[in-house]
């Protein structure tokens, strides 16, 4: 269970700087744009004012050796403006793909975390808590029988503590646990978007990668979906074990029965040491079955949450540019905003 857990804090840990990664490199990948546009405007008012100088001076006052020397410097001007602005062409590309990884990992990290306080703390809790409360009742209730088999003056004192176990609530418990340590358990805030103006996503890549996670997600569901079954099956089997109604010792407090007859009623019943250390040893075997494939479950809706965040987003995406391409514009059309990305989170964690 500790194992879980911390795994649970190394995956937060690994897509947060993963998102840290991906904005650090957008935000690089924005400043070289942004240089390089500044560059290629400079290249371009330079051209102008050649272009003006020539202009301004007569074709007849200028030297018949000065021509060539002016027709060089243009040129000269327009092969560095043709640079400049390759350049330029080559880091908005670069910029706009780490946009939309900035992005899709923003929605995924928001997605994941929120999942984790929701529904994960949550899971976790009740996959630790599982046997103890119908443990601690049956031995309770154990107690319970020999005290009124020896003592029926008791019976008083004895039936309130039955009330206590009968009143044991394991969602409630849980709950207040919760409330009564809200800062552990409540989601943090959400990462938000910091966007720069003017980018834009290349549409051929955004479908590329919404087809991929499309056929990803379907296997994964299926996959998990088999666990899932698995895990409720084998969390039956375990209530089964824990819920045995083994408690009656009273056959034990005859007073018609010797104390050799009471010895030998105790070993071939259901409590007798035999019995007793076989069940233990097929309760630990499915309780370690159990927390594996928990673990496998966890892990699997994890990776479910993540490419279903991005799915979402890329799907919304597409469904934009499929609107502005009907109208005949360019293949490249605005990623979402802020707000699109939780309602995106918001529908997932939802299924």
């Amino acid at each position: 269970s500790k194992d879980i857990g911390v795994q649970m804090h190394e995956e937060l840990v690994k897509v947060t700087n993963e998102l840290y990664t991906v904005m650090k490199t957008y935000h690089m990948y924005h400043t070289e744009s942004i240089s390089a546009e500044s560059k290629l405007k400079e290249a371009e008012k330079q051209e102008e004012k050649q272009i003006g100088k020539a202009n301004d001076v007569s074709t007849s006052l200028l030297r018949h050796d000065d021509r060539p020397q002016r027709r060089s410097s243009v040129k000269k001007m327009e092969k560095m403006k043709e640079k400049r602005q390759a350049k330029y062409s080559e880091n908005k590309l670069k910029c706009t793909k780490a946009r939309n990884d900035y992005l899709l990992n923003l929605a995924a990290t928001n997605a994941l975390v929120a999942k984790y306080y929701i529904h994960d703390v949550s899971d976790m809790i009740d996959c630790c808590d599982m046997g103890y409360h119908p443990s601690l009742a049956r031995t309770l209730r154990t107690y319970l029988s020999a005290e009124y088999s020896l003592e029926t003056s008791r019976h008083e004192g004895l039936d309130q503590l039955e009330g206590a176990v009968d009143a044991m609530d394991v969602r409630g418990d849980k709950h207040r646990v919760m409330d009564m340590h809200s800062q552990i358990f409540c989601p943090p805030a959400r990462f938000d978007y910091q966007p720069h103006m003017g980018d834009e996503p290349m549409q051929t890549e955004l479908l590329m990668r919404h087809h991929q996670l499309q056929s990803r997600l379907a296997t994964l569901k299926i996959e998990n979906e088999e666990v899932r079954k698995t895990l409720d099956a084998t969390m039956q089997t375990l209530q089964d074990m824990l819920t045995v109604e083994d408690f009656d010792v009273s056959e034990a407090f005859q007073h018609s029965q010797s104390t050799e007859s009471v010895k030998s009623a105790s070993s071939d019943s259901y409590m007798s040491k035999a019995n007793v250390a076989k069940r233990r040893a097929n309760q630990q075997e499915t309780e370690g079955f159990y927390f594996t494939k928990f673990k496998e479950y966890l892990n699997g809706s994890n990776l479910i949450v993540k490419l279903q965040a991005k799915h979402d987003l890329l799907k919304q995406t597409l469904g934009e540019g499929e609107n502005n391409s009907s109208h005949g514009y360019n293949v490249i059309v605005p990623l979402l905003d802020h707000n699109a990305v939780h309602r995106g989170i918001t529908s997932t964690l939802k299924h």
